[in-house]
């Protein structure tokens, strides 16, 4: 008979999981379409949409275009703004069967606080994680093609955390840009400013041509990669912010299935986040989930909070 897997995590002091599995943000949107077709209850947490003060349209169409191994996206986080997401789509987020992260992004000191402060007086909110890629929001939307300078990015990282640690204790996950600054670099700023949990990555800046109008396929031209293509990327920022910090690290960028998932926990992830495969199948966090129970049975192992930064630790 197989050994009882545990399947827990601890992601912070005050917030323990029971999975490893996090729908990623954006991944499912604000939960307002998945009501009788996605399994979450396997879903360790789910992260939402990037939100703030003001409500956004987002960038014009089209926003994805599919390469190979990946997609290229340029949504301009649309979202309803902090007002009617507590009026509209908390209500619904809370009711789901598993915790919940908010994903916000401040334009300023005063929107990281004002987010930060009305959404720490929720109970039932698990998490806060900050968008630190969109460091400057465009009145056409977010940008994936501007890059600050490495001083310019870990101050923004500070100051973004510093503001938000400043009117809450909720844990922070610091998801770090990944062009700007060294992702080494990147987390020990954010966890010397009040970062709990580090959260990479991003999706990558990319661009597709249109051979037959010989343009470019975006409207801002610059769109983020995700998918597959982007997995070992993703792995190596992983594996380089377990190098650089002790906290715990959320990895995300291409788990289609149990087993990228598995290599990120060993890399030294403690949580996976999935994005892209909740687009090909919505109950695809189930699955690996499942996947991931399957070859720990295998193996003999136990707990998978004993996964976490597995090669590191073999060398």
């Amino acid at each position: 008979m197989p050994p009882e897997v545990d399947l827990s995590i601890r992601l912070t002091p005050t917030c323990t999981l029971s999975s490893p599995i996090l729908i990623a943000s954006g991944a499912l949107g604000f939960a307002d379409t998945i009501e009788g077709a996605v399994d979450l209850e396997g879903a360790g947490a789910f992260i939402t949409p990037t939100l703030t003060v003001l409500s956004r349209q987002g960038n014009p169409m089209p926003r994805t275009v599919e390469v190979s191994a990946g997609l290229i996206h340029a949504n301009g986080l649309p979202n309803p703004g902090l007002s009617a997401f507590l009026e509209v789509d908390l209500p619904r987020l809370l009711s789901l069967p598993c915790p919940l992260i908010v994903n916000i992004h401040g334009e300023s000191r005063e929107a990281w606080q004002a987010l930060a402060g009305r959404l720490s007086a929720i109970q039932g909110i698990v998490g806060l994680e900050l968008n630190l890629t969109a460091t400057s929001l465009h009145s056409d939307g977010f940008r994936y093609g501007d890059v600050p300078n490495e001083a310019e990015a870990l101050q923004y990282i500070a100051e973004s955390l510093e503001s938000v640690r400043a009117v809450t204790s909720l844990p922070l996950i610091a998801k770090l840009p990944n062009t700007g600054a060294e992702i080494g670099a990147a987390s020990r700023a954010a966890v010397e400013a009040g970062a709990d949990v580090i959260a990479v990555s991003q999706a990558f800046p990319a661009v597709a041509i249109r051979l037959s109008g010989s343009q470019f396929r975006l409207p801002g031209v610059v769109g983020g990669l995700s998918g597959p293509a982007v997995k070992p990327l993703s792995l190596y920022q992983v594996w380089r912010v377990a190098q650089s910090v002790s906290v715990p690290i959320i990895g995300t960028g291409g788990v289609m299935c149990g087993e990228d998932a598995l290599e990120f926990l060993m890399a030294g992830a403690t949580a996976v986040g999935v994005g892209t495969a909740n687009f090909i199948h919505p109950n695809a966090s189930s699955q690996i989930l499942l996947e991931i129970r399957a070859w720990m049975e295998r193996s003999g192992v136990r707990e998978v909070a004993a996964l976490a930064g597995l090669a590191n630790r073999n060398g």
